[in-house]
């Protein structure tokens, strides 16, 4: 906005801005450092100097991300005291949204929490690995972080490799249950 404002403004005075002979470059010369505190499950907790127009992506990539516990689905962002902002990372990987992206300010606090339901993807799918599932997602969303299916996948029915409180069972669910089906954490499936 600030760069579109200047543009205009010297538009008036230099024609050659308004034809496009004229060409306008602005930039920041001299920007200031905040300090964001990164704390929970991440690889580096601690406290570090971002440059003032971080976003919490970069604060992520300086403690090296979530460890092996963290969550990649809640991860908030705490200003004086109160959550402004929680962070869905599958929005970005998934649709490339940046949305929840927020710049930060100085002394915020990036809290990345443990994992809740944590599920495993394996055989016929785009991209076999270890899914994150919120509250109310289901089988469908499931195969959707995962790209979906292959050329080869058997559609019909999913095995769910379940361990419940007294025994390991293996589930069959059929495809027009798919979108009911709700994985609990620890679950292997295999297409």
């Amino acid at each position: 906005q600030a760069s579109s404002r200047i543009r205009l403004k010297l538009s008036n005075i230099y024609a050659g801005i308004k034809n496009k002979t004229t060409s306008v470059n602005i930039s920041l010369g001299n920007i200031r450092s905040i300090k964001v505190i990164l704390t929970g499950e991440v690889i580096k907790p601690g406290t570090y100097s971002l440059p003032s127009v971080a976003t919490v992506f970069n604060a992520l990539y300086a403690c090296g991300g979530p460890n092996e516990n963290g969550s990649f689905r809640s991860i908030q962002i705490i200003r004086a005291g109160n959550v402004v902002s929680t962070l869905d990372v599958y929005d970005f990987l998934l649709q490339g949204s940046m949305k929840k992206n927020i710049r930060l300010q100085d002394q915020d606090v990036i809290r990345v929490p443990p994992y809740q339901t944590r599920v495993t993807l394996n055989g016929e799918v785009k991209h076999p690995a270890i899914f994150e599932l919120m509250k109310g997602e289901t089988l469908n969303d499931l195969i959707r972080f995962s790209g979906g299916f292959n050329e080869k996948a058997y559609k019909a029915r999913i095995k769910v490799l379940k361990v419940t409180e007294t025994e390991r069972m293996i589930e069959d669910v059929l495809s027009n249950q798919f979108a009911n089906y709700t994985p609990i954490s620890g679950d292997e499936i295999f297409v």
